[in-house]
């Protein structure tokens, strides 16, 4: 028996770290200790049959897992699968010749469990199996320990962002004399900003430096850009913008989709500069 090592997983995939790491297959290396998979959160399929794996525990860490391959292995305890009930996107599972799939009821059991299966040990799951799965299936229990991974987690930290931003911009119209805002203290306002941001998504906060080569370099590349229509925004909603940008490169596809969402509504409900007039008329 022997432990996957980050190593292993490096020169085999090509990759230059654990979380660029997206299709693994370790078949046949006896395998037994698979921890290292806990810091792999954008694998999505892994091959591990004929190995010694008897627990899915660290499988419960890979959030984007779809395809999960684990032919004679050594697991026992159908209980095992109340771990993978927390993985969004899994389909496809194969867990044939492990001894947990000798229990009566296993498949029944299974796809109560993971209703969201497409095969289940290369059969394509029936609409009518997970009917008759949540009658006849066992139902188990999820590991306390085990991480949420849900779809809308995503797309709940997205909102929480937006509403931090939407909190910074409420001064928005509060005068700001551009000559009092020196290079030094515009740069400190940036990375305070960035990090309130940063916090929300549960991201470490970034050091001057790291924020002086990255954000400032984002907002003045953005400054270039502008129209000549375009009303250039005070330096706390420069701040702001260059906080928003910077995190935007952090951010997976889901959760750009439900941003661009936000702030389309964002948008809708917004006042146009015409209605503010009228408002204040």
């Amino acid at each position: 028996m022997s432990r996957l090592s980050e190593q292993q997983i490096l020169s085999r995939s090509r990759a230059s770290s654990l979380e660029n790491v997206k299709n693994l297959n370790f078949w046949g290396s006896d395998l037994s200790d698979i921890s290292v998979l806990r810091q792999m959160p954008n694998v999505e399929v892994l091959s591990l049959s004929v190995n010694n794996i008897s627990s899915l525990e660290d499988f419960a860490h890979c959030p984007r897992l779809r395809e999960l391959y684990l032919r004679k292995n050594n697991i026992e305890d159908i209980n095992e699968i109340g771990c993978l009930k927390n993985l969004p996107k899994l389909r496809v599972l194969w867990l044939s010749d492990n001894p947990c799939a000798n229990v009566d009821h296993y498949r029944m059991t299974v796809l109560k469990n993971l209703p969201k299966l497409t095969k289940l040990d290369t059969v394509v799951v029936e609409e009518s199996e997970v009917i008759e799965a949540a009658k006849e299936g066992t139902d188990i229990k999820t590991p306390d320990d085990i991480p949420v991974h849900d779809l809308e987690l995503t797309a709940t930290v997205g909102k929480d962002a937006l509403k931090t931003v939407s909190a910074l911009s409420e001064d928005v119209n509060q005068p700001v004399s551009i000559e009092k805002c020196d290079p030094e203290s515009a740069q400190s306002n940036l990375v305070n900003e960035t990090n309130k941001l940063r916090a929300q998504l549960g991201l470490k906060p970034v050091l001057l430096d790291d924020q002086t080569n990255g954000a400032t370099t984002i907002a003045a590349t953005n400054a270039h850009k502008k129209k000549p229509e375009t009303v250039s925004p005070t330096p706390r909603n420069q701040n702001i913008l260059s906080a928003v940008l910077t995190l935007v490169q952090e951010l997976d596809r889901t959760s750009l989709l439900t941003l661009r969402q936000e702030i389309d509504q964002h948008s809708e409900n917004k006042p146009s500069p015409e209605e503010r007039e009228a408002l204040i008329g």
